[in-house]
C-alpha cells in the first residue's frame, strides 16, 4: 500500500507537469504548433457561443488571426489582453481576430470568461475536426496569421509577445 500512497500523491503533479508542457510560455521558431498547418484557412463554419454560425470563407478579404486557446491554459489567459489590444487598434484596418476554444465545457466556461475579460472579438467553440483542419493542435495557445488572400502566413505555438504578433500582422493589413 505504500507504493499506492506515493503514486495518488505524484499523480496531481504530473497532471500539472502534462499542462505546463501543453501551454508552453515561449514560443517556439515560427512554423511549429501543429503537426502539418495548412496552405490556406480552411472553409469551416464554426458556431459561436449564442449559436451564430461564423464562416471562415466570409473573412477573404481580412487580416485574421485564428487563436486556439482554453479557459484553464495560463499562456492562453496572458495573450488575450494583446488580442483584445490587437484587434481595437487594427480592426479598422482590416484585421479579424477568431478565438477558437477547446474547452470541454464551452457552454459552462466560456460566457463569463468572455464577459470577465471584455473579449471584442468572435469566440466560437472547437472539437477535434476543427483542430484537425488546421493541421492538428499540438499545444495550447497555437496562433496562425492569415492574410487577406486566405493563406496562412505565420503560425505560432506557445505564448507570442504583442509586439511579435504586431510584427507578424501589419506588413499584411
Amino acid at each position: 500500500m505504500p507504493a499506492m500512497a506515493r503514486l495518488r500523491r505524484l499523480l496531481p503533479l504530473l497532471l500539472v507537469a502534462l499542462v505546463l508542457a501543453a501551454c508552453r510560455r515561449q514560443a517556439p521558431p515560427e512554423g511549429g504548433g501543429t503537426a502539418g498547418a495548412p496552405a490556406t484557412l480552411p472553409a469551416l463554419t464554426l458556431t459561436d457561443l449564442s449559436g451564430h454560425t461564423l464562416d471562415l470563407a466570409a473573412l477573404k478579404g481580412k487580416v485574421v488571426i485564428i487563436d486556439f486557446w482554453a479557459t484553464w491554459c495560463p499562456p492562453c489567459r496572458e495573450a488575450i489582453p494583446d488580442l483584445i489590444d490587437l484587434k481595437r487598434r487594427y480592426g479598422p484596418k482590416g484585421l479579424e481576430v477568431v478565438g477558437i476554444s477547446l474547452d470541454e465545457n464551452p457552454d459552462r466556461v466560456l460566457p463569463r470568461f468572455v464577459r470577465d475579460f471584455g473579449i471584442n472579438y468572435p469566440v466560437v467553440k472547437g472539437n477535434e475536426e476543427i483542430a484537425g483542419a488546421f493541421g492538428g493542435i499540438l499545444g495550447l495557445p497555437t496562433t496562425f496569421v492569415v492574410d487577406r488572400e486566405g493563406k496562412v502566413r505565420s503560425h505560432f505555438m506557445g505564448y507570442v509577445d504583442k509586439r511579435r504578433m504586431e510584427a507578424a500582422i501589419t506588413g499584411l493589413l
